[in-house]
């Protein structure tokens, strides 16, 4: 082989090569909830090759978008636009309710009768409590 054929392809189609409008792209379709078959088709590209060249902006393409939504809606809030003032404020409550009901915790989960009666058996006590076995002493020739 020579120096040549080993740095370039000679054969098959060419290497993709991402470009920064292609990643944008997929970010803003993922934004949109666009399939990952949706995206490859509008970027002309295998699905496979999709996933292995822009795995980052599959992953996080949703937030990046969402924060850049959220910076534009903060700006026009603070330029007096009143819908934007309205929404964010929205988010902010449906935000502190969610987070309020996860911070309850978890519920116990109810017991059923069989469960109930398991517990209420091993924490009887008094004249009805059952007897502790004798204690053996056992002398092994010792």
């Amino acid at each position: 082989m020579t120096e040549k054929s080993k740095t370039t392809r000679t054969r098959g189609r060419p290497v993709y090569r991402p470009s920064i409008e292609d990643r944008k792209t997929v970010e803003q379709m993922k934004f949109c909830g666009e399939s990952d078959n949706t995206i490859a088709r509008a970027l002309n590209i295998d699905p496979d090759t999709l996933r292995k060249h822009f795995a980052d902006e599959l992953a996080d393409g949703h937030a990046q978008r969402r924060k850049e939504v959220i910076g534009l809606m903060f700006d026009a809030a603070r330029g007096g636009n009143v819908a934007a003032i309205k929404k964010l404020e929205e988010m902010g409550r449906v935000a502190a309710a969610s987070e309020a009901v996860n911070s309850r915790g978890k519920k116990e989960p109810k017991l059923g009768k069989k469960e109930e009666r398991r517990i209420a058996a091993e924490n009887v006590g008094g004249k009805f409590a059952t007897r502790q076995p004798p204690k053996l002493i056992v002398n092994n020739g010792k």
